[in-house]
């Protein structure tokens, strides 16, 4: 039966967006580390161009001389599609019937605008969670991550880069781990050839990992000395959030040990790190693309998309969400792999 709007129908599509973007944002540790920036396009599809330029020294000359050129930069484009990710649910009457809200000490009657706001806020932080996992496991690999697999496609494989990876051999005592953290930092910097400024170096590691690292003979000295300093953060630190993580700074890199996993799969792969350079100029992008929605074609996109409608029998609200995004490893260089033990 076809359902239509009329005068004593309530039946009629609702864009709930702005009250979505509104929520506040769930807090994760790779969404607040302030590496990733984020750009919002009218179109499903990034493209930029790569340019394979570097800085000289430019020459003095005599007043009158032909100046000193530089030959054309190397360029290629890059298009990505963005990965589509819609969300359904819905409200039914029993969901509001006889509910203990929290705080209160008996059951008592839940209205339905609160109702919506629950499942609002939980459709907010599984976006969250969603992006926060996505931009893991592309600095994990360099992949394109989409779980279903409708994009595919690396970073390191279309930029046609190697990419740096360091054994700290880890169960050996006589390891240089200093020496290996200066391999690390002086590969980052022999990358940034664009002038480039590496502001800070991270370390996001597994359990087994940063164990392994604080228990080697050349860094658990220097763990414990930081233990006395910053007592906080040898136990478990906030990390600038809400999550609870152990970190500590060694041989100028911030080691920040990662456990959660997604569906079985980790944030970060068993006994091994990533370490990502930061130079605060863009390296890393999240583009957001328009929803699949006549009337939102070739408008600039917002983060999320939610809409609501309700059935004109009364029997439910349904909700509808959208997401269209890509993370994108702009100096896939700018990203490395560590191991606790030879690969």
């Amino acid at each position: 039966m076809a359902l239509y709007n009329s005068p004593t129908s309530n039946f009629e599509v609702v864009d709930r967006t702005n009250e979505i973007l509104v929520l506040p944002q769930n807090w994760t540790l790779m969404n607040d580390s302030g590496m990733w920036n984020e750009e919002f396009l009218a179109t499903r599809t990034v493209t930029f161009e790569e340019r394979g330029g570097h800085l000289f020294i430019v020459k003095d000359q005599v007043p009158g001389a032909a100046p000193q050129t530089t030959g054309n930069d190397l360029r290629k484009l890059h298009s990505y599609p963005m990965s589509h990710h819609p969300f359904m649910d819905a409200l039914l009457p029993q969901d509001i019937a006889t509910v203990l809200r929290p705080g209160a000490l008996a059951p008592e009657l839940d209205s339905k605008d609160r109702a919506l706001m629950v499942k609002m806020e939980r459709i907010r932080k599984s976006y969250d969670r969603t992006i926060n996992f996505a931009r893991f496991r592309t600095v994990a690999d360099g992949s394109i991550w989409a779980p279903n697999g409708t994009i595919a496609g690396n970073f390191y494989t279309d930029f046609g880069i190697t990419r740096k990876n360091v054994n700290f051999d880890l169960a050996t005592a006589t390891t240089d781990i200093i020496a290996k953290c200066e391999e690390v930092i002086s590969n980052f910097q022999s990358q940034a050839t664009e002038g480039q400024e590496i502001q800070r170096v991270v370390a996001y590691c597994s359990g087994g990992f940063f164990s392994a690292l604080i228990a080697h003979p050349k860094v658990a000295a220097a763990y414990n000395l930081y233990a006395v300093a910053a007592p906080q953060q040898i136990s478990r630190d906030r990390a600038g959030g809400m999550g609870l993580y152990r970190r500590f700074t060694f041989s100028n890199i911030e080691w920040i040990e990662v456990t959660q996993s997604i569906d079985g799969t980790p944030l970060v792969d068993t006994d091994k790190c990533v370490f990502i350079a930061d130079d605060g100029d863009g390296a890393f992008m999240t583009y957001y693309g328009s929803p699949n929605r006549f009337g939102y074609v070739n408008t600039v996109a917002e983060r999320t998309y939610l809409w609501t409608f309700e059935d004109p029998r009364g029997t439910q609200v349904t909700l509808e969400a959208e997401m269209n995004m890509i993370n994108v490893m702009r100096r896939p260089s700018f990203v490395s792999g560590g191991s606790k033990a030879a690969i």
